[in-house]
């Protein structure tokens, strides 16, 4: 598998940009999908090194995503981003323990760092 490939589950195009571009900077390659359907065939037939989950609404959807790509892809890092408290709250992921979740988009420029200091380690 190519280590370099992040999966980017998005709706929404400036926060998908934001990713991309923190990605690229790290000489990642990240792979985008706007919608559900071609995001899930993506996690069920790619592989990547991390998948990337935007919960914004609708979350339901993409909590279904998170877990096929745990499933799909058990050495993926898999990085939700945003509905940190619902996720937390309704214990969601809680099958699903190498899951980060993040609180909000912002944080993740530092999640990354700390995920690729960690992984270039080993």
């Amino acid at each position: 598998m190519e280590r370099s490939r992040v999966l980017i589950v998005c709706d929404d195009s400036p926060r998908r940009k934001f990713i991309e571009q923190k990605l690229t900077h790290r000489n990642l390659k990240p792979v985008s999908y706007p919608n559900f359907l071609s995001a899930r065939k993506a996690i069920t037939s790619d592989p990547f090194a991390m998948i990337v989950v935007d919960l914004s609404m609708p979350i339901e959807q993409k909590l279904v995503l998170v877990r096929e790509a745990c499933t799909s892809q058990p050495d993926a890092q898999v990085i939700t981003l945003e509905k940190l408290e619902y996720v937390r709250d309704t214990g969601a992921l809680s099958s699903f323990p190498s899951v980060i979740s993040l609180a909000s988009i912002e944080s993740f420029p530092d999640e990354l760092d700390a995920y690729l200091s960690k992984t270039s380690g080993s």
